[in-house]
């Protein structure tokens, strides 16, 4: 890490209290479907509290060597609206956060690398017209021709990745045409957009040692304001690549008293890109096997059957990795467990898995 700020979530709620004391704006929030407008909404949305992009993937090296990886930029907004006349230049409105892990899945090790900066001043930033965010030297954008390329290295720890990213088929807007609800209250929602599959192409560097890899990838980009409703512990999310073509997502949110949260949802996505919205009745999930970190205690399940009936998928899903918990405290200040899966059952298949609130609930929290 490289920096010295407050993770900020101790430094939203700081800035919560401003606003309560007489900030004159507020935070847009998510209440109906976004009318949504391309490149423009891939990029950042600063009137909104809480945005990320996320991408997960399973390469294959040159020299048969297997990984997966994770690479996501946060934003999280300190205080809404533009910044009053004569403050300094130096306060920040706006925190950006991001993670970077690998896990190489010949030797079962999970290695990760976090940075956290102050939006501004050359430190960190992003496009509000086109996919592009960064943070110090870490960078994600869309080139001209339409590729995502994704460079971050960490020299501290010897881990590092250069990737490009090809979409090969359309962006999946989640929920009501991209809205996905996350509770009754009005704001409880955000904009939920994904790339399933994407083919990807680069070198992944883990332990000083770089490997030209190929692979897949699902990207993930959302933001809004107040997105959890009241009650909410954390959240069980699969992005799932299944054999036969078909793409599968499926949000689970948990709620403190370990009940599901009806507004849990997926989205199952046709090989030809057209998608079928669930609901918590479409779907089940059982967690089969659990494994308990040693440095926090907190115990995540890395086994499950996930049924969809209406659609014949029966799947059994295994984390091949169980310690894939990243520690988030120096910057996001949340602990959480993602990792890639193997698919068998009904149909084959790969995909990777987060799950939330296992270390400490988020109720409140987003």
């Amino acid at each position: 890490m490289r920096t010295r700020l407050v993770p900020w979530l101790v430094l939203s709620t700081i800035a919560a209290a401003a606003v309560v004391a007489g900030q004159p704006t507020a935070w847009r929030e998510i209440t109906a479907p976004h009318e949504l407008v391309f490149p423009r909404d891939d990029g950042a949305h600063p009137d909104v509290r809480t945005e990320w992009w996320y991408v997960t993937g399973l390469v294959d090296g040159d020299d048969g060597a297997r990984f997966g990886f994770q690479v996501t930029f946060f934003r999280r907004g300190m205080a809404p609206g533009e910044p009053p006349p004569g403050s300094s230049a130096l306060r920040a409105r706006q925190i950006a956060a991001a993670h970077l892990a690998i896990v190489d899945l010949d030797t079962g090790r999970f290695r990760h690398a976090q940075r956290l900066r102050r939006w501004g001043g050359g430190l960190a930033g992003a496009s509000t017209d086109d996919l592009e965010v960064w943070l110090d030297d870490w960078v994600m954008q869309r080139q001209s021709d339409g590729v995502v390329t994704i460079e971050a290295h960490d020299p501290g720890s010897a881990l590092g990745v250069d990737l490009e990213f090809t979409p090969n088929r359309p962006q999946v807007l989640h929920g009501n045409g991209g809205l996905s609800r996350k509770g009754a209250e009005p704001g409880n929602g955000s904009v939920y957009l994904s790339w399933t599959r994407l083919e990807v192409r680069g070198r992944v560097e883990v332990a000083g040692s770089t490997t030209s890899v190929t692979g897949t990838a699902w990207f993930d980009h959302e933001w809004g304001s107040s997105q959890l409703g009241a009650g909410i512990a954390g959240w069980d999310w699969f992005g799932l690549r299944l054999a036969d073509g078909r793409d599968l997502m499926v949000y689970l949110l948990r709620r403190t008293d370990g009940s599901t949260d009806p507004f849990s949802s997926g989205t199952l996505v046709e090989p030809d890109g057209s998608s079928h919205q669930l609901d918590r009745h479409d779907l089940t999930v059982e967690a089969r096997q659990w494994w308990t970190s040693p440095v926090t205690g907190a115990r995540y399940p890395v086994s499950w059957q996930l049924r969809v009936p209406d659609h014949a998928v029966d799947l059994e899903i295994r984390a091949p990795v169980p310690a894939c918990e990243l520690d988030g405290r120096a910057t996001t200040g949340v602990v959480y467990w993602e990792g890639p899966v193997v698919i068998s059952g009904s149909v084959r298949g790969e995909g990777y898995v987060e799950l939330t609130g296992y270390a400490g609930s988020l109720d409140g929290r987003f």
